[in-house]
């Protein structure tokens, strides 16, 4: 899946939810460099916000249980946004908190407390409201698994493995 491709599917998803303050999010992301920079120190490479944050969807959404898919959905693909450089956003510092403040203040996206949570701690596994918050669990965790490599976007097969199977998709 190419670049634009993710950008479609990302962009597509989160559309999906109807949520108040999507449409200002979805310009913020289109005005910055999500879709053409990488992570600090895993997807280093053009493009590789977009995937990770896709590659944290997709699974986040697979294992969601009962948990709301709008709330699974922005949360899992906005949990970094504030990786994305943007000159609207150059005021706030922080991570997670940085994050929350873009989709706030600058999107004007109206976030759960859930979700604001998720967002937040999703880098603080240890953190007392992981207990509590299914979501913010799920995130943090679905987050780890792509940083590790061991999530791919759905419908993307890992040559490597198909090679090792004498799969030639």
């Amino acid at each position: 899946m190419n670049n634009s491709e993710l950008q479609i599917k990302l962009l597509s998803r989160l559309q999906s939810t109807g949520r108040e303050g999507m449409t200002e999010t979805i310009a913020y992301l289109k005005g910055s460099d999500f879709f053409s920079v990488g992570c600090h120190r895993h997807h280093r490479y053009a493009g590789g916000l977009a995937r990770h944050s896709l590659e944290t969807c997709d699974y986040a959404l697979r294992n969601r249980g009962e948990l709301p898919e709008d709330s699974v959905i922005i949360a899992a693909l906005l949990h970094d946004i504030c990786t994305a450089r943007s000159s609207a956003a150059r005021h706030i510092h922080g991570h997670g908190r940085r994050s929350i403040q873009i989709l706030s203040e600058i999107c004007h996206l109206q976030l759960t407390q859930e979700e604001r949570e998720a967002i937040l701690l999703h880098m603080h596994p240890e953190a007392a409201a992981m207990l509590t918050n299914p979501l913010a669990c799920l995130v943090c965790k679905a987050d780890k698994l792509s940083a590790a490599g061991l999530v791919r976007v759905r419908n993307e097969r890992i040559r490597s493995i198909d090679k090792k199977h004498g799969n030639n998709r």
